[in-house]
């Protein structure tokens, strides 16, 4: 009697009503618009490849963390009403239907599994596994047990409840298995286990015989029990604790879950849901927060992450992730979201604060600071200090005759001005937008009547004073808006504000503007718009960070030191944290209510760090974040499409011809964070990063691949590659045969076309030597035409003549010049080529010996250009002088009159082939009888011959080197009635004449 007296006087003391804490944790929220079956969820579980399935309204979802696959009647289901999952000991799921009994999912295929008791068909709300046998049952109804792997058959037994219940109606509420692998029963009766079929009775001391609708266990070896309007905590076969909650006093606690942190999350019918943190007695209303104090939640499950997921009926599931960190938000009871500081004074109260006001966080509930009229205190608070008894404020108020304020033992000094501190000398130093500190040895709400003391040069002008600290040396420091100043004592002066003033203006950190300052004990770290600056106390020296093992350190505002010594910057960007070698990286992906971090403040008393950013604050337990291991992430492919073909079985995949086009889907199952995977992938060579799950290779060359994928999440290292081994056929023009018949038509093609081109290169090289052959022939009859008999023998008879006239010098004149003319022709008959300066002195001999012999009844005339060099410039050989005999012989003897020769050298631009061509024009002119008198009594003889001869040689020359025909005759008479005589045109373009060396040996010239 004393026991139970006892007993009972401790259930009465701790039976209370328990403060409910508001605060919203990271979450995702998924309904139907993303991809789920439906947004009512009656289950969730994470199979052993680590996917999560839903148990819905309107079928079956599985979810990778980023893409829904749902299931449905039109897949082998039973009915859509999916209201318990559960997977068997060889990865089959097994689906509980409200409507039709059970289907199971095995090798990605749905089939019945059972859906008939006794030739009727039988709900199905949970499922539960113990011992190789399946559990199938609904409240209100009997239990059906079977084997696990019988299909389709009879149950092994049914367990009828209400048999072993004594009251009426009575009712069966929730099957749990336990860690002993027993199976428990909770009834409107009390709390049972089910032994060879049957209820028996646990006795638990302090628990009422009432409706009892859930049960979890605890860490510890203990229970929690949900009943209608309390929550019971049982231990070694009593009640240890109860919880209630006087506003839902006749609610139903309906589910609850256990954490692997020893966390207790339960629902209350109809009235959302709460969490009470391991270790504490706070029951924290998360449903509120969420908008969801009026839902059904349906179900909790926590994966293999940590991540709590949250089924509710019409709002979809929830997925609590990150579960170190603690969001507060307006909503809470924050002043306002842009958290700019934070200061923890002597009694444990966290001060918050913001652009409108103070909050003020105790016991996890946030009150706002208020004057002694319960008025809100509005203003720009820049910093708050604690020293000693007061709390100092400088701000920029909204109500600026606000000086001193009591509010719940807490007193309140507030200062006009942008910075503040108060020294260890309780000196009060005050910042202001001038470029100056103020001094005061009392304290001061406004800078009106301080004198002012500068900081850059000796005046004032606009420079704001964002922060000023103190050192563990006693230097102040102040940054401001143009950069860092350091004031030192000056040892010897002890009297009035003489100081020494550093400046850094080489340090382009230090010389901008400083946003936050942070002293620990030999270093003062600073934050400014250029980066992270860290000062040496002992050594005087600086260091700079403007990035850190490859991340962009732009922008920071704040820093934190924890005790393990690690170092926490806040960026615009997020929050950083520097461990040594290593980094990790928290923004919005990770949990916290903005990318943008305004403020940091380590307690290293309870090892949390608060966060405040431009959307909210943020309280991280650092010890379980540093419990928390993300793990490596491991890549699974789920589809591969080539071609019109999909396949799901990635083992020795070969693809055929015309399935060269790959299209392989994959994922890294990631919850916590699912945008902020990365992967990587190599194809038979170097890595390359992507954010896509999903690789599209086009036109793949025949062959063998390795393909690896590997993923990982923001503060994880790269997992272990999935490999996946395929082939690729060839197609038919990529077969060796097809190659080794391409190969040999082009070996046939080749040896034809070698052939013919040889064929041809040998008619044209029969062809050249016909030519040429002609052209030496040619040659040789030009040198007979020149040096005919019929022109030696009438030289010989003038000669002659000469000698019978006693004319004797003149004939040795004769002789002599005859001789120099035949050697001449003779020295250069087997030239090609010879220079115009030859030819020219051929042609001077030429013409004086037949001056002698006519007895001058003609004269000549050579006119050279003044472009045209005869000693370097080349023509073909012996084709003027038949020209200039022509002309004696058929224009000027017969003519009667003196006659006059002409011969002249130039350079012309000649149009060749729509090309100019910069030619040697040789003009022959007389002015006898003309060509077209000459030919009326004209003969063939050895000049017409030579002409032809000349004529045929240019003409091939030409033809040989694809030139226009290059000689032209015209009767002068032609031109006007008064002009007679004939006029010889000779054009060589470049390929018929020639520039040679002046250097060069003549006798070797080029031949044609």
């Amino acid at each position: 009697m004393k026991r139970s007296l006892k007993y009972l006087l401790t259930i009465i003391l701790l039976f209370f009503s328990s403060k409910i804490i508001s605060q919203t944790p990271p979450y995702y929220h998924y309904t139907s618009s993303d991809g789920l079956a439906s947004s009512t969820v009656y289950d969730v579980m994470q199979d052993k490849e680590g996917f999560i399935w839903f148990g819905t309204l309107n079928g079956l979802s599985k979810f990778d963390g980023k893409d829904f696959t749902t299931f449905t009647v039109a897949d082998g289901l039973n009915s859509n009403v999916i209201t318990s999952l559960l997977e068997g000991d060889n990865g089959e799921i097994y689906l509980g239907n409200y409507e039709k009994g059970i289907n199971v999912l095995k090798n990605g295929k749905i089939e019945n599994y059972r859906n008939m008791i006794g030739g009727k068909n039988f709900n199905t709300t949970f499922l539960l596994k113990s011992r190789g046998k399946i559990y199938a049952y609904a409240p209100f109804g009997a239990i059906a047990v079977t084997n696990q792997n019988s299909y389709n058959t009879s149950p092994d037994h049914v367990i009828e409840p209400y048999v072993f219940l004594k009251k009426r109606p009575s009712f069966l509420q929730r099957l749990v298995k336990l860690s002993n692998d027993n199976v428990v029963a909770l009834t409107s009766e009390g709390l049972f286990r089910i032994n060879n079929s049957k209820l028996i009775k646990m006795n638990t001391q302090g628990l009422p015989e009432t409706d009892l609708y859930c049960i979890t266990e605890s860490g510890d070896g203990s229970y929690f029990i949900g009943a209608k309007g309390c929550l019971y905590r049982v231990k070694d076969n009593r009640v240890i604790k109860s919880y209630r909650m006087d506003a839902y006093y006749d609610k139903i606690f309906y589910q609850i879950y256990s954490d692997r942190n020893n966390n207790i999350w339960f629902s209350i019918l109809g009235k959302g849901f709460f969490v009470i943190p391991f270790g504490s007695n706070e029951i924290i209303n998360l449903g509120n927060k969420m908008g969801l104090e009026n839902t059904q939640i349906d179900c909790f499950f926590e994966d293999s992450e940590g991540n709590i997921w949250i089924g509710t009926y019409g709002k979809g599931v929830y997925c609590l992730n990150n579960l170190y960190l603690r969001n507060f938000t307006e909503n809470d009871g924050l002043n306002n979201n842009n958290i700019i500081c934070f200061e923890k004074e002597k009694s444990g109260k966290l001060l918050i604060g913001t652009i409108n006001g103070i909050s003020i966080l105790e016991n996890g509930v946030i009150d706002r600071l208020k004057d002694s009229s319960g008025k809100v205190v509005s203003g720009y608070i820049n910093s708050i200090i604690s020293y000693g008894d007061y709390i100092y404020v400088s701000w920029s108020p909204e109500t600026p005759e606000l000086k001193e304020l009591h509010y719940k033992g807490l007193r309140f000094r507030f200062v006009r001005s942008p910075s503040f501190i108060k020294t260890v000398n309780n000196e009060y130093v005050y910042g202001s937008t001038g470029n100056a500190l103020a001094f005061t040895k009392e304290y001061k709400s406004s800078l009106k009547g301080i004198a002012p003391y500068p900081i850059f040069g000796d005046s004032q002008f606009q420079n704001r004073t964002n922060v000023i600290a103190e050192d563990s040396k006693n230097n102040i420091w102040i940054g401001t808006s143009l950069g860092l100043c350091k004031l030192s004592a000056i040892p010897g002066k002890s009297k009035g504000n003489i100081w020494k003033k550093t400046f850094f203006p080489d340090d382009h950190v230090l010389n901008s503007k400083i946003n936050s300052i942070y002293c620990d004990n030999n270093n003062v770290w600073f934050t400014g718009v250029n980066g992270i600056a860290k000062y040496n106390l002992l050594n005087d020296s600086v260091k700079n960070y403007s990035s850190i093992l490859g991340n962009n350190l732009a922008t920071p505002t704040s820093v934190a030191i924890d005790n393990k010594n690690r170092i926490w910057i806040g960026t615009m960007k997020g929050l950083y944290l520097l461990d040594g070698n290593s980094i990790k990286f928290l923004s919005s992906q990770t949990g916290l209510p903005s990318d943008e971090v305004l403020s940091l403040l380590y307690d290293g008393l309870k090892n949390l760090l608060y966060i405040g950013t431009s959307n909210g604050m943020t309280l991280m337990d650092i010890s379980s974040f540093d419990s928390y291991r993300n793990p490596s992430l491991e890549v699974k492919v789920t589809r591969i499409r080539a071609g019109d073909s999909v396949f799901t079985n990635t083992n020795k995949l070969v693809f055929e011809p015309e399935q060269h086009n790959v299209y392989i889907n994959f994922t890294a199952l990631s919850f916590s964070t699912p945008s902020s995977v990365k992967y990587k992938y190599s194809l038979n060579g170097e890595w390359e990063e992507t954010e896509h799950n999903f690789l599209d290779f086009t036109s793949l060359e025949y062959g063998k691949y390795e393909l690896l994928i590997a993923a990982k999440s923001p503060n994880s290292e790269w997992g272990k590659p999935y490999t996946l081994l395929f082939e690729v056929k060839p197609r038919f023009y990529e077969t060796i045969w097809y190659k080794g018949g391409i190969l040999s038509i082009l070996v046939v093609i080749s040896v034809i076309v070698v052939t013919q081109r040889l064929r041809i290169k040998n008619k044209k090289i029969e062809q050249e030597l016909s030519l040429t052959e002609r052209i030496n022939e040619l040659k040789h009859q030009a040198l007979s035409a020149m040096m005919n008999p019929h022109f030696i023998f009438n030289s010989l008879n003038s000669v002659q003549y000469l000698i019978n006239c006693q004319r004797n010098e003149e004939a040795n004149d004769y002789i002599a010049t005859m001789a120099k003319l035949i050697r001449k022709n003779l020295d250069t008959a087997g030239d090609g080529f010879i220079l115009l300066s030859e030819e020219i002195n051929r042609l001077k001999l030429y013409l004086d010996l037949e001056k002698l012999r006519f007895q001058d009844k003609f004269s000549y005339e050579i006119i050279i250009g003044t472009d045209v060099d005869t000693a370097t410039l080349m023509i073909p050989n012996m084709i003027i002088q038949p020209f200039v005999e022509n002309t004696l012989w058929h224009g000027i003897i017969n003519s009667g009159i003196k006659g006059v020769v002409t011969i002249s050298f130039s350079f012309e631009d000649i149009e060749v082939d729509s090309v100019l061509c910069r030619s040697l024009i040789i003009k022959i002119a007389d002015n006898g009888i003309g060509i077209n008198e000459a030919k009326k009594n004209k003969k063939e003889d050895h000049i017409s011959k030579g002409i032809q001869i000349i004529e045929e040689r240019l003409r091939l020359l030409s033809t040989k080197m694809q030139l226009p025909k290059p000689i032209m005759f015209e009767d002068l008479s032609s031109r006007n009635d008064n002009s007679h005589g004939t006029e010889v045109i000779i054009s060589l373009p470049p390929p018929l004449y020639k520039i040679a060396n002046p250097d060069s040996d003549t006798s070797t010239s080029p031949t044609d």
